[in-house]
């Protein structure tokens, strides 16, 4: 009999609602625990919202951090039709004069032209670049036609390109041989003499003059310096500069080619680097003082308001705006001497443009310093002696670090408390499990002794009644017998 519920035929009782209201007293700390599931699950939702924040405030800062990333030189080219100028941040400040005497231009050479079909003897041919390399390209039966030898020439491995063109005459078709630099080509075909293996007559590959062009080299003067390159993209006449020549004097009215050019420090981009560093650390310090307050008044907090995670977090960032930099060359050492100061209230940074744009106009060098001092130079100096830009990032990185697992050194600060609230999660689960197994096992067991109780009692009303209908029966004979 065994899990049957009778629900109370015998004894009157709604066993089914006795038995719901005793397991509902076994669930209460179900509804404990489940509580603190939800403010472990409200933590991490803003945990992960704080690695957002501080992670892209640490993409800013590490685009700061090395002189190379954080400074940067303007190009100013008063005759843009000669030239364009770039420059990287290694390059000087300072006005040059360039004079473009000629171009650099690769050598063409076309053919004659072949009607559709044209066939050529097999065997091999060479390019010679004027300069001792000789490639042997060979042309075998079957590919013998003009897409065969352009074929062959770009597989040759001799520094030319091969194309065909169409000139739209009776016999249109001619090949282009092109240098990928500047030499000049010499083409031998005489090594082309077994005629094709289908009996057509060969044609005899040969060069049109009206085609030719020769490869010339790059001349220029730079300061009035004469120098010659091989391509009209210079990378190594100035250092960090990238000279794009495209436009040569007159030869015959030897005007043109002319132009200056400046190069100037980029203050404007370095301002816009602090300013995004500035709205990147407010938007992380916000978040961790709305987390963190505590309203006595209305007796209202943060959902991370007294987590000691939290608190380190807080602490380190607003350590970090005070912090100096040992070591550094200029006359600025932290923040606030460019204009970086923080508001006592909350803790977040305003920048003083004036005094930030006269620090950047009087000591450009220095001002990079601060951010990037000692940067990629050692992984082993004491905190204060990297810039700004890497402490931050050395901060941020122990904050924001994956977590590499329970033997790991590395973890991040804020994934180690993600970790531990997840753990937390799944250990509650595992109890409420426990606890479901067991209140389980109690339902069954009550049901049961309910049921029992049932039958018990239904037995006794049965035997009552048969008891009952006995005397009943015995109290009518015996009157019978009396009146007899």
């Amino acid at each position: 009999m065994a899990g049957i519920t009778i629900g109370g035929l015998a004894t009157g009782l709604d066993s089914a609602s006795i038995i719901s209201k005793l397991l509902a007293v076994e669930r209460l700390p179900e509804q404990v625990m489940q509580a603190t599931q939800k403010t472990d699950q409200a933590q991490i939702d803003i945990y992960n919202q704080l690695q957002t924040s501080l992670t892209s405030l640490q993409t800013i800062t590490q685009g700061m951090s090395t002189s190379a990333s954080f400074k940067g030189m303007i190009s100013t080219v008063t005759n843009s039709s000669v030239a364009t100028v770039t420059a990287a941040s290694t390059a000087a400040a300072g006005t040059h004069t360039l004079e473009v005497t000629s171009l650099a231009a690769s050598q063409r050479q076309v053919s004659t032209g072949y009607a559709d079909g044209a066939l050529f003897n097999s065997g091999s041919f060479t390019i010679d670049n004027g300069t001792g390399t000789v490639t042997t390209v060979n042309l075998a039966d079957g590919g013998n036609t003009l897409d065969g030898m352009v074929a062959a020439i770009n597989g040759s491995g001799a520094n030319v390109t091969a194309s065909l063109i169409n000139d739209g005459s009776g016999t249109p078709n001619r090949l282009v041989i092109t240098g990928n630099d500047t030499n000049n080509y010499s083409v031998d075909f005489s090594g082309l003499t077994t005629p094709p293996s289908t009996g057509a007559a060969a044609q005899t590959p040969a060069f049109d003059a009206a085609g030719y062009q020769a490869g010339t080299q790059a001349v220029f003067k730079l300061d009035g310096i004469t120098m010659t390159k091989n391509s009209n993209t210079v990378t190594d006449a100035l250092p960090g500069v990238t000279l794009n020549l495209l436009t040569q004097e007159d030869p015959v009215t030897k005007q043109g080619g002319t132009t200056t050019f400046t190069l100037a420090n980029d203050t404007s981009g370095i301002t816009t680097k602090i300013n995004s560093f500035v709205t990147a650390y407010n938007a992380a310090i916000t978040l961790v003082n709305a987390q963190s307050k505590y309203d006595p008044t209305n007796n209202t907090a943060g959902t991370l308001s007294g987590d000691a995670t939290l608190r380190t977090v807080q602490n380190q960032l607003q350590g970090l705006l005070t912090s100096t930099v040992t070591g550094v060359s200029g006359p600025f050492s932290n923040l606030a001497q460019l204009g970086l100061t923080t508001d006592k209230s909350d803790g977040t940074l305003s920048v003083d443009s004036t005094k930030l744009s006269a620090a950047l106009a009087s000591n450009y060098d220095a001002v990079v310093d601060v951010f990037t001092h000692n940067t990629g130079t050692s992984l082993s100096l004491d905190k204060n002696q990297y810039g700004i830009a890497q402490q931050f990032n050395l901060a941020l990185e122990s904050m924001v670090h994956i977590y590499e697992g329970d033997s790991s050194n590395g973890n991040g600060l804020i994934a180690t408390r993600i970790h531990g609230l997840n753990k937390s999660i799944g250990d509650i689960n595992d109890q409420i499990s426990q606890m479901e197994d067991r209140i389980t096992v109690m339902q069954t067991t009550l049901q049961n002794q309910f049921s029992n109780m049932e039958l018990m009692v239904s037995n006794l009303q049965a035997q009552g009644n048969q008891l009952l209908a006995a005397l009943g029966s015995s109290s009518t004979s015996t009157s019978s017998s009396s009146k007899s």
